[in-house]
């Protein structure tokens, strides 16, 4: 069934008549189109005769015994209005894609800490278990068929996806992504799948894949060579950014089978991350990396130390989120108000600030005003999914549109709809900060507000066939980590022409989904990607400059304040300028 833009009516075997509408588009896929609908996740294949021969209905029958609260098994066949088979479907799975919860900025953004990566860990090992009980392989558990619900009841847990994909009875795989095959397997078996499994899960703990770093004798991201001669982070000689958690964080009988798994060949069924046990603990391997082309020297200022709530987000206006929920000034140092989602956002607005918070999943909105900080409640018709900011610039997504929100004073303050910009589907759109991409039956689109009143949609064919993972955009520039099909990480910087009619474009290797960067408004980024060295670049001249200093790490995690740079480490806030 090839992709359809406008609405479909099928049969859900089991369920009766459903209707797909353009709005419930999620992806297109290899084999086919995913949608969400009430509730329900619909696989629409496309070629439907494929899926015939391939006998999916006996394959969906045998998996539908798997379905629990972590495994998001087939449920039934999809039938077109003629009664044929044309696809699957499943429940919905609403999370976080697994990548993300890798990165120290989606951890201290979502209040993600040791105890809870243990707990999912562990409820990862329960679904692999459950799956081997059911005669079942996953095959391929990477990264990106695992989702992770950190909201509502039983949470931190996981959601196992693209379970049709599993062998099972008489209908076998052999597709896995390379970053996490066992290439010492020539056959996949229960142990492949720990194997894999652990991979992702180390990553959970520690923000690396167990076989990245650096490594003498080794390219960048020539994880598969290494995975073959077992030179793993706990090789001699490979060293990490200050970035990757310390190996201490894992349980140590679980951090003694990853030696033994990673770095000695050995295949087993990994301990639960509860298991106690007093085993050597080894730190991660460090190693600044110092060029000798810097120019210039470097201030550190700190701004906000305030040790029980340690910062963990900077907004462009220079506000600043705490651990505890409080929002502070960094300008007066005063406390302005709170948020309780780490999602919320602030934005600086005639004589005070505008927070947009979400409570018990709803739409909170307060004006405080800067001079006395009194706040007022602001009433809101319009309902959406999520806040988006770019800059000081503030926008919510519905089910069509980003929405601008503006904030009006007629001798009260008011909110306000401003400019509208239709999107295809929010279930289609990632957001990230400061832009959306939109995926649009296999077409990658950029969704980018601009200047201060634009917002344009751009086409980004580069972005077709990867999975972006993170982003962030500012004036006529965007960086984004999209993970391709092989396990491999690539970051794309995009530099704009003033109207955005048009885009250079910048590609490199990325070791991870974690993307350092400030962006500042006058069009110069500061970025982080190796200890001791600070790269400072102005993307429309191509103007670069590399300063080494020891005291910079990629643990600093960079943000601006209007045209200051600022960062974030160890919860205390610091400016970073030249002198």
């Amino acid at each position: 069934m090839a992709p359809n833009t406008g609405t479909i009516k099928v049969e859900l075997e089991g369920r009766g008549p459903l209707v797909l509408r353009p709005s419930d588009y999620v992806a297109t896929g290899g084999e086919g189109s995913i949608y969400r609908a009430s509730g329900t996740t619909v696989k629409l294949y496309t070629d439907p005769a494929k899926m015939r021969r391939d006998g999916m209905a006996e394959k969906v029958k045998l998996l539908q015994p798997l379905g629990s609260e972590f495994i998001m098994a087939p449920q039934g066949v999809v039938l077109d209005q003629k009664g044929s088979p044309v696809g699957i479907y499943m429940p919905f799975a609403e999370g976080e894609p697994m990548p993300r919860v890798f990165t120290n900025t989606f951890r201290d953004r979502e209040k993600f800490d040791d105890d809870q990566a243990k707990a999912l860990v562990g409820r990862i090992h329960d679904t692999v278990k459950s799956a081997h009980d059911h005669a079942a392989l996953m095959i391929d558990p990477n990264e990106m068929n695992w989702i992770a619900v950190l909201k509502g009841k039983n949470v931190p847990s996981p959601r196992a996806i693209d379970v049709d994909s599993w062998a099972i009875g008489r209908f076998g795989a052999s597709v896995v992504m390379p970053s996490i095959r066992d290439w010492h397997s020539k056959d996949f078996t229960k142990l492949t799948d720990w194997f894999s499994v652990s991979i992702v899960c180390f990553q959970i703990f520690t923000g690396i894949h167990p076989y990245r770093g650096t490594l003498a004798g080794y390219k960048p991201g020539d994880f598969e060579a290494r995975m073959k001669k077992n030179h793993s982070v706990f090789h001699t000689g490979v060293s990490l950014n200050r970035a990757v958690r310390d190996f201490h964080v894992i349980p140590a009988p679980l951090l003694e089978f990853y030696k033994a798994m990673f770095e000695r060949g050995e295949r087993g069924i990994p301990p639960s991350p509860y298991d106690k046990g007093v085993g050597a603990v080894a730190p991660a391997a460090r190693a600044l990396r110092v060029v000798t082309t810097a120019s210039g020297a470097l201030m550190f200022e700190k701004l906000l130390d305030l040790t029980a709530h340690p910062a963990v987000r900077i907004f462009h206006c220079g506000a600043v989120l705490t651990a505890s929920g409080v929002v502070y000034d960094l300008a007066t140092n005063r406390q302005i108000g709170t948020l309780q989602s780490r999602s919320g956002e602030v934005v600086k607005v005639e004589d005070g600030w505008l927070l947009a918070d979400t409570v018990d999943s709803k739409n909170v909105y307060t004006y405080v005003d800067s001079r006395t900080l009194k706040t007022v409640i602001l009433p809101f018709a319009l309902n959406g999914y999520r806040h988006v900011r770019f800059e000081n610039r503030l926008f919510l997504t519905t089910s069509t549109e980003l929405v601008e929100l503006n904030l009006v004073n007629a001798g009260k303050p008011l909110l306000a709809v401003g400019r509208r910009t239709s999107i295809l589907s929010p279930k289609s759109t990632k957001w990230f900060d400061g832009l959306g991409v939109q995926e649009a039956f296999g077409a990658n689109f950029m969704l980018l507000p601009f200047g201060e009143k634009a917002c344009v949609s751009v086409r980004a064919r580069e972005l077709d066939g990867v999975i972006p993972v993170s982003g962030k955009a500012g004036n006529r520039f965007a960086s984004i980590i999209a993970m391709y099909k092989t396990g491999a990480y690539k970051k794309f910087e995009f530099t704009f022409s003033a109207d955005y009619s048009s885009y250079t474009i910048w590609q490199g290797g990325a070791d991870s989904s974690e993307l350092n960067i400030a962006i500042l408004p006058k069009g110069v980024c500061a970025t982080i990607v190796n200890d001791g060295e600070l790269v400072i670049f102005v993307p429309r001249n191509a103007s670069l400059n590399r300063v080494s200093d020891k005291q910079i790490a990629t643990d600093m995690a960079l943000a601006h304040w209007n045209d200051t740079v600022v960062y974030i480490q160890n919860g205390a806030l610091w400016s970073l300028r030249m002198k």
